[in-house]
């Protein structure tokens, strides 16, 4: 009767074990799903390779080397 009227709780002595485990389930399940998407993201850039490669298609980090080298030689 007296926790229907906003009594005394009864505290559960496993409460921080509970959610101990719980916080543990959650940083799992996260690590989970990060490395889903790693292992999608690795994938969809060696189809994007082939692409490039098949194409004759630079990366835009390479490119920028490129121009970089051949300004830095012209500079010479």
């Amino acid at each position: 009767m007296g926790k229907m009227l906003g009594g005394d709780e009864e505290k559960d002595p496993d409460a921080a074990k509970k959610e101990e485990e719980r916080q543990e389930a959650l940083r799992q399940a996260e690590e989970e799903r990060k490395a889903k998407y790693a292992k999608m993201e690795a994938e969809r850039e060696v189809m994007r390779q082939g692409i490039r490669d098949k194409y004759g298609i630079k990366k835009k980090e390479e490119r920028e080397a490129e121009a970089q080298a051949a300004m830095e030689a012209n500079s010479e």
